[in-house]
């Protein structure tokens, strides 16, 4: 079973490394998707859990699918 605080670990890990891959700043991350610089800080520390509503424009603010993110979390699980 998992738990939410490894999915939310998991969730953050692969965001911080595709916003690095893309080169961006949580600042401008957080502009594209418009979400507070501070929730998207949360999220990398797996602080927070997204909403799958927050998925959908993390995932089109990063020019991802949201699959290919959700993929991406489930195996840094």
């Amino acid at each position: 079973m998992i738990s939410l605080i490894k999915l939310d670990a998991a969730f953050g890990k692969t965001l911080r490394k595709r916003r690095l891959a893309k080169l961006l700043t949580q600042e401008v991350l957080a502009t594209e998707a418009n979400l507070s610089r501070a929730y998207i800080s949360d999220l990398e520390m797996g602080k927070k859990d997204p909403s799958l509503f927050t998925v959908f424009k993390l995932a089109d603010a990063l020019k991802l699918k949201p699959s290919v993110l959700i993929d991406e979390v489930e195996n840094a699980i």
